[in-house]
């Protein structure tokens, strides 16, 4: 996706994806069609979805936020299991709360080395892209509330993390660089509320931006990192403490 910003030309490319998220954003596997979905899954629920959510075949986000929020998992491997459920279909893949948790998340994460080493990174790059360009092609009305708006789905953080390291001249009242880390969504973090006024004089007005073409390349491991190792360490102890989500979130 190109932008042009006064002569400068800036492409937000699906490699600038994985250097500030970390994700894998390889090839999808041969078992995957091109959008990323198994070609073949199980008839029928997964037995996950079918223990703690009995009797329905299909279940909504909301529905998972609610249980994840409201109830404790003793088993430790089905904790792990719903909250990899969670952070890809609620935060690398958002959408709507009225929206379905897909199917095959459900079956996939029957083996947690498949679901960890799949790449969500580029599922969802390409997701935020899809939004990414419905927003620039125009806003929406609601009809109900008769409010134009549009709506940015996928994981358009990472989007925003682009613009911080593409624009190097963004005020220090805006975000805060906490030096070079990896990934780099890493080494950024909110400040303070900057007023409009003061943002559209310092940065949207100005005619001297200190840009960056290309993120510059840094040295990754060799394997791209999902969350599961992580998730073994920390997540089973915050799953015996009430509302965990946030723990994600925040």
């Amino acid at each position: 996706m190109m932008f042009k910003v006064h002569e400068t030309l800036l492409k937000f490319s699906i490699s600038d994806f994985a250097l500030i998220t970390g994700l894998n954003c390889a090839e999808y596997p041969s078992f995957c069609n091109v959008d990323g979905i198994p070609k073949q899954l199980p008839f029928g629920s997964s037995w996950l979805c079918g223990k703690y959510f009995p009797g329905k075949s299909s279940i909504y986000r909301g529905d998972l936020y609610d249980f994840l929020d409201q109830n404790q998992v003793k088993d430790d491997t089905d904790a792990i299991k719903l909250v990899l459920i969670f952070i890809v279909d609620y935060i690398l893949l958002s959408k709507k709360d009225n929206k379905l948790v897909d199917k095959y998340l459900w079956h996939m994460v029957d083996s947690l080395d498949m679901f960890g080493s799949f790449p969500w990174g580029r599922k969802s790059f390409f997701l935020t892209l899809e939004y990414l360009k419905k927003a620039l092609k125009g806003k929406q009305t609601d009809s109900q509330q008769d409010v134009i708006h549009y709506e940015l789905f996928g994981f358009p953080t990472a989007f925003q993390i682009w613009i911080y390291e593409c624009f190097i001249s963004l005020p220090k009242t805006v975000i805060s660089y906490n030096g070079p880390k990896i990934p780099r969504i890493c080494s950024w973090s909110k400040a303070f509320k900057s007023k409009f006024f003061s943002l559209n004089e310092k940065f949207f007005d100005c005619e001297e931006l200190l840009l960056k073409a290309l993120l510059e390349k840094t040295t990754l491991r060799k394997k791209p990192v999902f969350l599961i190792s992580t998730i073994r360490q920390h997540v089973v102890s915050l799953l015996l403490k009430q509302r965990l989500i946030w723990f994600f979130l925040n």
